[in-house]
């Protein structure tokens, strides 16, 4: 899987230490948590690419604050 979201830069620099997937209210919804070194970010929600791009919103901002 070539385009996985997790695949891409800069989440590729991260690993994945939690995948859950689960249902609400017939909703399929997803936790991820990563981590790179000793940070950690995590995002929880429908399964979509917003959820991805929360993430990747989050791997960007702790590399550009020099944490990540």
């Amino acid at each position: 899987m070539a385009d996985a979201p997790w695949k891409q830069k800069p989440l590729d620099e991260w690993a994945i230490v939690g995948m859950n997937h689960y249902h609400v209210n017939g909703e399929r919804r997803l936790f991820v948590a990563m981590t790179k070194g000793e940070r950690c970010i995590q995002d929880e929600g429908p399964d979509d690419e917003y959820l991805w791009n929360r993430l990747w919103h989050k791997a960007v901002a702790l590399k550009e604050a020099g944490n990540g």
